[in-house]
């Protein structure tokens, strides 16, 4: 047996395709002008990133979490930095500023641009993982997480009832882990119940290839970011749901490659770097190539995402040490 297949028998093959089109998109979604686009995507892309990492959990130590999340956010962030001094977008003097050193450790809303592109997800992520067992007294919540998955959907769903959950953390991006929180609940549901996607039925892929064309144009806009759910969190829950598991459909027939192995390892990489990589080649560029510009971006990350998993797997979130 190959190298390559070894490497593909020990992933979960459509987990692994549903990241590499979940990041794509995302890529995508931070660079289109286009409207009706960007609603497809945010529609379900962060949604199901959440699931996937509710699936793929395993708890272990939460200092572990901490590095194996901090440590590439850092060494992305230096490198974002260094291409704003050079793009003179950032001052040497303003190296030295209380205002820089938030936009470092960009840990709440209000402290101007962060770093690292999608650092909410990251806290988000951390507190998710915090809560369901890599903090040992928290373990009593992965155990009973379909009461915490029917409380979050009952809180967001009253929320402007309630105290906002911005207010309620005072603008913490952690706090990006309640609406959240029922999709990495589905995720623990979806694993816990050995499911998989052949599983689906016909009639059920038609259903959720419906939802997934047209809850959105139905909802509007969303985005958990901004903690904006168009008509209801309801209604935008059941269509990430549903197009979740669409994704999971369609990633299934997707045969494996190594690539896909490669960008699914390296999503932390292709979020960190997407932004400048796209600028640069948007100054290489004619203007007619700015919308397929997302295009290229996986592919320029395939070569260092392989060499950092060979050489330093911690920046990209995989920690060996003995600690």
């Amino acid at each position: 047996m190959s190298l390559d297949l070894i490497m593909a028998s020990k992933r979960i093959a459509y987990i692994d395709a549903a990241k590499t089109i979940c990041i794509f998109f995302m890529v995508v979604g931070h660079w289109t002008s286009n409207d009706v686009l960007i609603r497809y995507i945010y529609s379900f892309h962060m949604p199901a990133l959440f699931i996937i990492s509710g699936y793929l959990y395993k708890p272990r130590p939460w200092y572990k979490t901490i590095l194996s999340l901090g440590i590439p956010v850092a060494f992305y962030s230096l490198l974002n930095l260094c291409f704003l001094v050079a793009t003179n977008e950032i001052s040497v003097i303003s190296l030295f500023s209380k205002e820089l050193f938030f936009r470092l450790f960009h840990y709440r809303y209000g402290l101007g641009q962060g770093l690292y592109m999608g650092d909410w997800f990251i806290w988000a992520l951390l507190a998710l993982r915090f809560i369901f067992g890599d903090i040992q007294i928290m373990k009593v919540f992965r155990r009973n997480y379909f009461y915490l998955f029917i409380l979050a959907i009952l809180y967001m769903s009253f929320e402007s009832y309630l105290i906002e959950v911005d207010a309620l953390v005072h603008g913490w991006y952690w706090g990006r882990a309640l609406p959240s929180l029922p999709f990495f609940c589905f995720g623990l549901y979806l694993k816990d119940k050995g499911w998989y996607p052949e599983k689906m039925s016909i009639g059920v892929i038609s259903v959720l290839f419906l939802i997934f064309m047209l809850l959105p144009i139905i909802n509007g806009y969303c985005s958990i970011n901004e903690n904006q759910f168009g008509l209801s969190y309801v209604v935008f829950l059941l269509n990430a749901i549903g197009s979740t598991l669409f994704l999971f459909f369609v990633s299934n027939r997707i045969k494996s490659t190594k690539a896909i192995i490669v960008f699914s390892k390296g999503t932390l990489l292709i979020l960190g770097l997407h932004m400048p990589i796209m600028m640069i080649l948007d100054m290489i560029f004619p203007p007619f190539f700015h919308e397929l510009l997302p295009l290229l971006v996986l592919p320029i990350c395939y070569f260092p995402i392989l060499l950092l998993d060979r050489c330093c797997p911690e920046l990209l979130g995989k920690i060996r040490w003995n600690i």
